[in-house]
């Protein structure tokens, strides 16, 4: 059986590589001296949707303890995950929110008023009678802004600010102190996301630390096949790592989906030369595959120029290389454009 896991959230034992990323945010969130919030930005398919299901199943193993900045009552802390992708308007979103608040705790009281008055109803009751500080794991909040910035970049702006206020203190909830802090992830930054979609700066940032999720080093790469290969009798050699790190430049996907690639190929394919040559085919048709899939004129520009020079770095195959990076030069004009 393939060891090796994408498209899908990476969990348990095969959660890899992000040990300091994680003790980054709970120091900033919940273990410091002050309760922060987050902003991860990263590429899509780098393992921010991974990186938040660990977090949230750290509820399974360790109860977190919080006392916040401002009051002396020592709280549990609720890590709650919330995708916003499809949500299409503040109300939706906190509707989101307030149902995974109510998923989480169990609470009984029915949904009778407005999205974000149930929400700050959940906080409340969170907070004063159940004793806990609550995180939310919010991802894809990009989407979410572009989708309601498309629409009226103002709307956008006016949320922003919104979020911004009741990030600092929840006033309906009256405790003194921060009562919910956010984690967010992105494939843009917050300057980013302003830029391009026309969203006024003025009010509208958000307090956040920011934390750009790196790909994998070659080491990090290398340590990725022995945890994965693991009592198998298939092991990658040094060449073969060369051969995927040289490809991929660590981007965590497209290095599992590579390694994935690999392993089919040494079970079936002997000849070495052989070997190689389907590797690298059936990675640049992949690639190609993928970049359609993703739409790229979507991405960020910082994606794009970062895959572009991926590619020009390849040595896989010159009649597909030149094709992605033609394509992803004409993504790139055409984004600058906007």
């Amino acid at each position: 059986m393939n060891p090796f896991v994408y498209n899908c959230p990476v969990r348990g034992k095969d959660f890899f590589n992000r040990e300091k990323t994680i003790e980054k945010i709970l120091t900033e969130t919940i273990t410091g001296k002050s309760q922060g919030n987050i902003w991860i930005t990263g590429e899509r398919q780098i393992g921010k949707s991974s990186l938040l299901r660990h977090i949230q199943n750290l509820n399974e193993t360790t109860k977190y303890k919080i006392t916040p900045y401002g009051s002396q009552r020592n709280l549990d802390v609720a890590f709650v995950y919330s995708n916003v992708q499809g949500c299409e308007s503040e109300e939706v979103f906190f509707d989101t929110l307030w149902q995974n608040l109510k998923d989480y705790f169990d609470f009984k009281r029915k949904k009778i008023t407005s999205g974000y008055e149930n929400f700050i109803r959940g906080i409340q009751e969170a907070y004063s009678e159940r004793n806990f500080y609550v995180l939310f794991l919010i991802d894809e909040f990009d989407a979410f802004i572009q989708t309601i910035a498309y629409k009226d970049p103002s709307n956008a702006t006016r949320f922003l600010a919104k979020l911004s206020s009741l990030l600092q203190e929840v006033d309906e909830v009256n405790e003194g102190s921060k009562s919910f802090g956010c984690v967010f992830t992105a494939n843009h930054d917050m300057k980013e996301l302003l830029n391009e979609n026309l969203i006024d700066s003025r009010g509208s940032g958000l307090i956040v630390e920011a934390i750009n999720l790196k790909w994998f080093t070659r080491a990090q790469v290398q340590g990725l096949a022995k945890t994965y290969l693991k009592d198998n009798e298939i092991q990658f050699s040094e060449m073969e790592i060369d051969l995927c790190y040289g490809a991929t430049h660590g981007y965590p996907y497209f290095t599992q989906k590579m390694m994935s690639l690999m392993y089919d190929a040494r079970k079936n394919i002997k000849d070495e030369k052989e070997y190689i040559k389907l590797v690298k085919q059936e990675f640049g048709e992949m690639f190609e595959e993928t970049l359609e899939d993703w739409g790229g004129d979507n991405m960020p520009v910082r994606t794009l120029k970062k895959l572009r020079d991926l590619v020009k770095s390849w040595n896989i195959g010159p009649a597909i290389s030149k094709v992605l990076f033609t394509t992803l030069e004409l993504y790139i004009k055409n984004k600058t454009k906007l």
